[in-house]
């Protein structure tokens, strides 16, 4: 349909800019080392945060999509998301840094120029280009669900 648009947040990891669906953020924190670790998490589960009285896990976006680790600098955040839009399915992800929330014309959206697996992403649901940059548009429902099959 034309004039559709859809709002991304897009983030740094190792260089390249991935984004997703800014509807279900609901938080961005800075990175702190404010985490508790817990005993026999999977790798990519780095502890839990308290925020504002409520428990939520934190995921290392960089162990979930397979890249190398990196060293936590000052840019590094913190996003929380909701991708049922209820409390009990927040959750924060770890990324380099937040770039920033931009509108896009739906039908400006290319096929994904990823054609293989990264980490527990099984595929992209596409490539835009914005101010120059090609992002990579990743499926948070569809992250969700990958991660919820590994337990």
């Amino acid at each position: 349909m034309e004039g559709d648009f859809k709002t991304l947040i897009s983030f740094g990891l190792q260089g390249q800019t991935f984004a997703f669906d800014s509807l279900m953020v609901r938080n961005i924190l800075p990175y702190e080392g404010q985490l508790t670790r817990v005993p026999n998490a999977r790798n990519f589960i780095l502890g839990v945060i308290n925020l504002h009285g409520n428990i939520f896990p934190v995921t290392d976006m960089r162990k979930i999509m397979g890249i190398d680790q990196q060293e936590i600098t000052v840019d590094t955040s913190i996003i929380i998301v909701s991708p049922e839009d209820k409390i009990e399915s927040q959750f924060g992800i770890v990324v380099d840094l937040v770039k920033e929330v931009f509108e896009v014309e739906t039908e400006r959206i290319e096929p994904p120029v990823f054609q293989r697996k990264m980490g527990l992403i099984e595929s992209f649901q596409g490539a835009v280009t914005e101010k120059g940059e090609l992002i990579h548009l990743i499926d948070l429902l569809h992250l969700v669900s990958q991660i919820e099959s590994k337990k």
